[in-house]
């Protein structure tokens, strides 16, 4: 009986360590970044198996070696930085991964609190991280547009856009005829343009001469 106790426990725990990484995960891979639900449910059910780990084993080795059950966890905390950093892209002047790598460090804490039976504690930061990753969140848009080949209709654009406090990334270009080629890139807002919408973005760029065929999508 108390090994079917002990069983449905370590299930439990890692069932929702698994749910709790794929609802943080869900909204990473919503926004098309780069770690999704597979993978943040992967590293807050590996953090809960090594809290688990050490719980059970604790007393394996009481008396024989230095058996502190939070050893194991102070790896996964440390450790978890090497995953992060593989999300982390620098694109000209700006910066893309940073936060994709924040939820990674914290679905490996929550599994480490799940796993040590902290539910309450599990929870309520799993609810404090939804809340920052939804409520704080800057626009974003993705833009393409056909502009002539000297790409000065292309620096207005941008100039007009910086003068927004945009931050452009993710640019590219492809050749569509001799005199014109489109132009495709991702458009950040600063916090004073939270409210904006991608109609008044349109609207922006469709003023500079030499600009058509205008398409936005909101990410």
């Amino acid at each position: 009986m108390a090994v079917l106790r002990l069983t449905a426990e370590i299930m439990v725990r890692l069932l929702l360590a698994m749910c709790i990484g794929g609802c943080i995960g869900w909204e990473r891979a919503k926004n098309h970044h780069p770690a999704g639900i597979r993978t943040h449910m992967l590293v807050t059910i590996g953090a809960a198996v090594v809290m688990l780990l050490g719980s059970q084993t604790v007393g394996v080795f009481a008396g024989t070696a230095n058996s502190d059950p939070a050893r194991l966890g102070a790896q996964v905390i440390s450790g978890i930085g090497f995953l992060g950093a593989g999300t982390i892209m620098k694109e000209g002047r700006s910066i893309r991964g940073l936060t994709t790598a924040a939820t990674l460090w914290v679905v490996a804490c929550l599994g480490l609190a799940i796993g040590a039976g902290q539910y309450t504690i599990s929870l309520a930061g799993f609810a404090v991280s939804m809340i920052a990753l939804r409520m704080f969140k800057l626009p974003r848009f993705e833009v393409s547009f056909l502009c002539g080949t000297d790409n000065e209709s292309f620096q207005k654009v941008c100039d007009a856009l910086i003068l927004q406090k945009a931050n452009i990334c993710n640019f590219s270009t492809r050749t569509v005829s001799m005199e014109q080629i489109r132009v495709s890139f991702e458009l950040y807002l600063g916090w004073n343009q939270k409210g904006i919408s991608a109609s008044e973005v349109v609207k922006e760029i469709s003023r500079v001469p030499g600009i058509s065929h205008i398409e936005i999508d909101t990410l």
